[in-house]
């Protein structure tokens, strides 16, 4: 995979990341009752999409030191 690909993947999943925590997307997790590991569900939806985040920036850093830039 070309590092511009994964540059395109991570930029693409940063604006869904932003879409999604702010006020039109977080309304579609914003609720208490199914406990997900004793947090609230809107709780864990943000920790999933931080975890993932940095998962996607490891990748990132991985590629660019294999490409040698």
């Amino acid at each position: 995979m070309s590092i511009r690909a994964v540059r395109l993947a991570i930029s693409a999943y940063m604006v869904l990341f932003l879409l999604a925590t702010t006020w039109p997307g977080a309304t579609f997790f914003n609720s208490v009752t199914p406990l997900v590991f004793g947090l609230p569900f809107n709780l864990f939806f943000i920790a999933i999409l931080i975890v993932g985040g940095l998962a996607m920036l490891v990748g990132l850093y991985v590629s660019e030191q294999r490409s040698g830039e």
